[in-house]
């Protein structure tokens, strides 16, 4: 949802503003009235408008120049497929050098051009409208969005005068515009257009943003300001090099050294807000910090994020909740006849998934789905498969519920730990002691917490800094994930699933099409989400898992009928169900015919098995608190 919106003055004016201007924009410019020639000059006594201030510039700026570029883009419409067009990439560079402070709930016209921040659908605004229209070579639904953009356009023009930009509001979109040109460059960014010209237009753009905007920050600034502004420049050029050399985004070579340098941007331009005395903000806390500041923590796209879980206390009690949640996840007490433990179906020698195309039910009548991994659980924006669960303690809770998996009432739950001597005392020596079952779920999130998010994989070693970690056949698979086999638009990094940052609150799912067996042309019979939500939408959508430790969970997807990476990466490389002939009219745009070739397919599957496989066996993460 977006974020809940105040009734400031300042909004109040520009709510008036908006209704004027959206009132009041004719499609087509109204031609000018004859000129009275009769009539006497009237001599203004007007004293000139004042030359705009810099952060008045940072916004004005990219609207004007993104107005001419629609002018030009709506007076030479492409013939067919239009999502090239230099008028339109020079549109779409406009924009995105607007959007970090465009896109805060405040400005009116933001959601408009570039779609709800938190939706769920992610069916993106006008502008990525447009993108489709141009992709398909649809002249009339490109004009209706282009008069849609128009109108947005004047009203941020208007807006950079009318309500000027503070620093505070630079600063905070400063500090976090280095996160969004590594996602951007990662092709993971929410709202990533169709095609690699249009994707590196936004890249520049982006830059454009960080480069004009740092400067304005600076000025006049502080004593401090000069030095903070030279070491901003000093790792922005390089990526200016590497930006401008390329002709489209695929010509982007090692994007995990370019993802990297974006952190140290991040820290550079942060010191810089510091510097001049204006509040830093974090994109998120780092799971595994290597800075002793926060404001100097390089986090990148590629940077694991502390779980999002309740903060752990002062004390250490966290400590106590995990020790707990890690007896639990081993006791079969807590399943109908002492059947099964939550490690029966997550074992950890087998990456906390069990091997299995579908596991053991035990009520005969129902068919489970594929285990999966319980690996970077904590993560993720919604649980299971269909996202039915949003938090690991619902999640947890439910299972041992459901009389398919552990089949406990809860009743009969409070009555097993009860009757349990051991488990007694240790609940009555937690923090808020009692036998509960919110007690049973946040200690088993607790556990996972703390156990199930190792981060020790190269591509975590590589995003802390040391970039001897990724081989140049790991950088080149890095490369074909994010962009020509489109990875990471679902798989989003840095946990590689299907959580959207900065929060990991938004899930992502999504319809593949996936066969009954590889190759098949039978589409599997599962409903997925849609069995939840009832919309057509969600017919066949299954929560995008992580791709994280995936050398050791196979077999893969919902039903565990994919044995090999090798037939997961054939599946989408013929284009998902669509591609074998499957009528699927609901699939994801993303998933297509990809035509990788034989060394794109090693580089990529080299990067899937080592680049994200923990150091840490999983086994080994059972044990005490590390």
């Amino acid at each position: 949802m977006p974020a809940k919106r105040s009734s400031s003055p300042e909004r109040l004016a520009a709510l008036v503003l908006a209704a004027l201007l959206l009132a009041g924009c004719p499609d087509e410019p109204e031609a000018p009235a004859p000129a009275d020639t009769s009539a006497k000059p009237v001599v203004s006594t007007a004293p000139p408008e004042p030359p705009p201030s810099p952060l008045v510039r940072i916004v004005e700026e990219p609207a004007r120049r993104g107005l001419e570029a629609l002018e030009s883009l709506v007076a030479a419409m492409p013939q067919g497929r239009g999502d090239a067009d230099s008028h339109y990439l020079a549109l779409r560079r406009s924009l995105a050098a607007g959007a970090p402070i465009w896109r805060r709930p405040e400005s009116l016209g933001g959601e408009v051009v570039f779609g709800p921040p938190r939706s769920i659908d992610e069916g993106g605004g006008a502008l990525l409208r447009l993108d489709a229209a141009l992709v398909l070579g649809d002249a009339a639904a490109a004009r209706v969005e282009m008069v849609t953009l128009d109108r947005a356009l004047r009203l941020f023009q208007s807006e950079a005068r009318r309500i000027p930009t503070v620093p505070g509001v630079v600063a905070h979109a400063l500090s976090l515009a280095a996160y969004d040109l590594g996602a951007l460059a990662l092709e993971s960014f929410q709202g990533v257009p169709e095609g690699s010209a249009a994707v590196l237009a936004d890249l520049r753009g982006t830059l454009d943003f960080v480069e004009s905007a740092s400067a304005a920050l600076a000025t006049p600034g502080t004593a401090e300001t000069p030095a903070a502004l030279a070491s901003v420049k000093e790792i922005a050029g390089p990526l200016r090099v590497r930006l401008d050399a390329a002709k489209i985004a695929d010509d982007l070579d090692d994007r995990a050294s370019f993802v990297l340098a974006t952190g140290r941007l991040g820290a550079a331009l942060r010191r810089l807000v510091a510097a001049a005395g204006l509040p830093v903000r974090m994109p998120y806390r780092a799971r595994f910090p290597v800075a002793k500041a926060d404001a100097d923590e390089p986090v990148s796209a590629l940077t694991l994020p502390a779980p999002r879980i309740r903060p752990r206390s002062a004390s250490g009690d966290e400590a106590t909740w995990a020790a707990l949640g890690r007896k639990l996840f081993f006791d079969k007490r807590l399943s109908k006849n002492n059947a099964r433990s939550c490690a029966t179906c997550h074992v950890p020698e087998r990456g906390f998934a069990d091997g299995l195309v579908r596991p053991p039910s035990l009520d005969p009548a129902v068919t489970l789905r594929h285990t999966p991994t319980l690996l970077y659980g904590p993560l993720h924006a919604a649980q299971l498969w269909d996202g039915r669960a949003l938090t690991p303690e619902r999640q947890a809770l439910g299972v041992i519920r459901a009389r398919a998996e552990m089949g406990l009432e809860t009743d009969e739950l409070l009555h097993a730990i009860e009757s349990a001597a051991d488990l007694r005392a240790l609940f009555q020596a937690l923090p808020t002691p009692g036998v509960t079952t919110d007690n049973v779920g946040r200690a088993l999130a607790a556990f996972e917490s703390e156990a199930f998010v190792p981060g020790d994989a190269p591509i975590d070693v590589f995003a802390r800094g040391d970039e001897t970690a990724l081989s140049p056949l790991h950088r080149r698979g890095l490369d074909v994930f994010a962009g020509k086999g489109r990875c990471a638009r679902c798989h989003i990094p840095p946990f590689f699933g299907g959580s959207r940052p900065l929060d990991f609150a938004v899930p992502i799912f999504a319809v593949l099409g996936v066969p009954d067996k590889p190759g098949g042309t039978t589409l599997d019979a599962d409903r997925g989400r849609g069995a939840l939500t009832s919309r057509p939408a969600d017919e066949g959508a299954f929560k995008t898992p992580t791709t994280r430790d995936v050398a050791r969970t196979a077999p893969y997807f919902h039903h565990g009928a994919f044995r090999t990476l090798e037939e997961v990466v054939d599946f989408y490389d013929k284009g998902g169900g669509k591609g074998l002939g499957i009528p699927v009219p609901n699939q994801d745009p993303d998933v297509r015919a990809l035509g990788l070739s034989a060394d794109e397919k090693r580089a990529l599957l080299a990067f899937l098995r080592e680049a994200l496989l923990d150091k840490t066996p999983p086994e080994k993460l059972t044990g005490p608190p590390r």
